[in-house]
């Protein structure tokens, strides 16, 4: 992982499975996410916006439910076969109060083992 750091990270991840959509000044992206936290989101996507860009993003669940929240890209996965971009980290930046209990929300309906400390 470009960039990434897994020391001083304090949130509880969880997987989530859910289509995401990512605006950029300049782009448009879909991906899925893989697993959230309060901190930030994971999304699989080809040729995610670069890192320190700030994007807005929607996390849709089947349930027709959505959080939008602005956020920063801080790191991106390689995929050690073939040394492409696969997906990148997405840090919450601003969630407004109904964002965050939306999140909160969907943190608790996930209801699985948390995957490691962030």
């Amino acid at each position: 992982m470009k960039g990434a750091s897994l020391s001083g990270r304090v949130a509880v991840r969880y997987l989530l499975e859910a289509r995401i959509t990512v605006e950029s000044q300049s782009n448009f992206y879909t991906g899925f996410s893989q697993n959230i936290s309060e901190g930030g989101v994971f999304v699989s996507m080809e040729n995610p916006p670069p890192v320190g860009e700030v994007v807005r993003l929607q996390v849709h669940l089947d349930d027709g439910m959505a959080v939008t929240a602005s956020g920063q890209v801080r790191w991106h996965r390689i995929d050690d076969a073939t040394g492409e971009v696969v997906g990148a980290g997405v840090q919450f930046m601003a969630l407004d109060p109904d964002a965050t209990a939306a999140l909160q929300g969907m943190l608790q309906r996930a209801q699985q083992e948390p995957l490691l400390m962030e």
